[in-house]
């Protein structure tokens, strides 16, 4: 299981690596510099976003039944072993 605590602190030091490249970028550049790389950044999380949502998204195909750890065999992990 992915950890959402993880990815909201991934996402949090993003930003602000983001935020202090901006305040860079305004102080170097100007404010209509600082604007463009704010439509810039901000489309690039917008696609990150979307693309991490995807990610996390359960599987469209079929699931397992109860008791079954895949779908290609006809056998579950519960059934006897026998040694040969």
């Amino acid at each position: 299981m992915r950890s959402r605590r993880l990815g909201a602190l991934l996402c949090v030091a993003v930003l602000g690596v983001l935020l202090a490249i901006g305040l860079a970028v305004v102080a170097a550049a100007g404010p209509l510099a600082g604007a463009g790389y704010a439509v810039v950044s901000s489309g690039l999380v917008c696609v990150a976003a979307v693309r991490g949502r995807s990610v996390l998204a359960p599987p469209d195909g079929p699931t397992a039944p109860p008791g079954r750890t895949c779908t290609c065999c006809t056998t579950s992990q519960l059934d006897p072993v026998r040694v040969v």
